[in-house]
């Protein structure tokens, strides 16, 4: 099974009625009854009419997707893939009527409604079946924006809980590996008390064990308790490492605090993958990255992650690599990944996009696809979908949202398997094919609506995708001669 196509969106009779002007407000059209003159004026009558609607209304998707698409994406899978459906950002706003009005799954400047989630979560599932190893990585940020001076704890709980609910609704008999980003806290970018954990297990520990596919360690509590992270084993292939990226954020204001949790969970990262004797895949919420909106907005070179945490994890990362097959992250609410060469090891990572709208960005989920990779029978990350809908589009004609294949990394990179050297020798090629990359970055710009994207430079794009750390980064692009040195916003 695929996901839907381009072409399946044409519209039926009804809904094309939705896009012509109301009779009494609308252009009024004759109706000829001879061949002649009558024939002219309602030819004239019907392009004033289209005219009309070309202004007024948004272009069907089918239209605006051509722009920068190189051949139709097709997901392909099979019963003997693991497939992992991968969620970020989003947002849940249980009583969103003040911003979005009447609109039943959401708009553009607004966090998702329930409506919006699940339609995703529908659609998600209807792609996840089929395999007999499907599971769900939710990459933080259940809970919805709220404002520094009015936070309130109990609505963001009561955000993460309805989630969770619809989680349990829509996948029933799939565990969900869940992560906790930045607004997910009882204060923005805090260190939480131990009560704040206790509040998030019961619904952590649930989410996991649904299926009865997922193994636990028998210090699973304790650990969640103490820093909110966890790992957990499913269906005897693969561990999923759940790292609290909030303990190792540029933003939280306590440092001291801050460094004596960081460190024990670095500890625990390294104790966790040396015990290991499998493949693992690592999520968190905060990437591994600079910020893409820092470089959009300011030409700032903003990082996620404290310098000193960073390295540390790269330092763990370069002595367990080879039991690494895949790092999924989110908070920028982009798709991106970033390649780097360090001590003669290739690390790469994912940041996927967000669900809530708020940032002007189509509401977004993708799947990871994992196989056996020859002739050792490992399991490795084969490829990464990512699908969106046209939430404006949709909105106008008050139709129920479908999501489109949007883009593979194994289709963009060329590659049969996405491991860390073979993104790292593609990646390294990518400035030479300028073409593509602007391709790349202008389909960035229409589906996240932004109007920054398309003058992001490829040099500086590239520099980007190559580099972890700011320093790294002003380095690469000085190499180019970038006019306007990054400012360094953090380090």
């Amino acid at each position: 099974m695929s996901g839907p196509t381009y072409q399946q969106l044409d519209m039926d009779e009804t809904e094309k009625d939705k896009l012509l002007p109301s009779e009494k407000g609308g252009v009024q059209c004759c109706t000829p009854t001879r061949f002649t003159i009558a024939t002219l004026s309602g030819l004239v009558c019907l392009l004033t009419a289209a005219l009309f609607c070309l202004i007024r209304y948004p272009v069907a998707p089918r239209s605006i997707v051509n722009i920068g698409r190189t051949g139709s994406i097709v997901f392909q899978k099979s019963s003997e893939d693991t497939l992992m459906g991968l969620i970020s950002d989003i947002h849940l706003d249980p009583s969103p009527r003040d911003c979005v009005g009447n609109s039943k799954y959401g708009v553009f400047g607004c966090d998702s409604t329930l409506g919006l989630l699940n339609v995703t979560l529908e659609d998600m599932a209807r792609n996840l079946q089929g395999s007999e190893d499907r599971a769900l990585l939710m990459l933080g940020d259940a809970a919805l924006h709220q404002a520094e001076a009015s936070w309130d704890s109990s609505v963001t709980l009561a955000s993460i809980v309805t989630v969770f609910e619809q989680f349990e609704h829509n996948f029933p008999e799939t565990p969900v590996f869940p992560t906790i980003g930045n607004n997910d806290l009882p204060t923005h970018n805090s260190i939480p008390e131990i009560s704040w954990y206790s509040s998030l297990l019961r619904y952590f520990e649930e989410s996991l064990r649904r299926g009865g596919r997922v193994s636990l360690p028998s210090n699973f509590r304790e650990i969640f308790m103490y820093g909110g992270y966890y790992s957990a084993t499913f269906a005897d292939k693969l561990t999923v490492i759940s790292l609290n990226t909030n303990l190792f954020s540029a933003k939280v204001p306590d440092r001291n605090t801050q460094k004596g949790y960081a460190v024990s969970h670095l500890q625990w990262l390294n104790e966790t993958l040396g015990s290991l004797a499998g493949e693992a895949v690592i999520i968190g919420h905060h990437p591994l990255t600079l910020s893409l909106y820092g470089l959009y907005q300011k030409q700032a070179a903003q990082a996620s992650w404290r310098l000193e945490f960073f390295e540390i994890f790269r330092e763990i990362f370069n002595q367990h690599h080879g039991k690494i097959v895949g790092m999924f992250f989110g908070h920028e609410h982009q798709d991106t990944f970033v390649v780097e060469r360090n001590s003669g090891v290739d690390m790469a990572s994912f940041t996927f996009p967000s669900l809530s709208p708020i940032y002007s960005g189509q509401p977004s989920y993708g799947i990871a696809k994992f196989g056996e990779s020859e002739p050792n029978g490992e399991r490795k990350l084969k490829d990464i979908f990512t699908f969106h809908t046209w939430l404006d589009y949709y909105t106008v004609l008050d139709r129920k949202p479908e999501f489109l294949t949007y883009r593979s990394f194994g289709q963009i990179l060329a590659v049969k398997e996405l491991s860390f050297d073979e993104m790292f020798k593609k990646t390294e090629l990518i400035i030479e094919d300028s073409d593509g990359l602007k391709t790349f970055i202008a389909l960035k710009g229409k589906i996240y609506q932004e109007r920054y994207v398309p003058k992001l430079s490829p040099h500086l794009f590239y520099c980007y995708t190559t580099n972890f750390t700011i320093a790294a980064f002003v380095q690469c692009v000085e190499k180019f001669g970038y006019s306007g040195k990054p400012f360094i916003v953090n380090s």
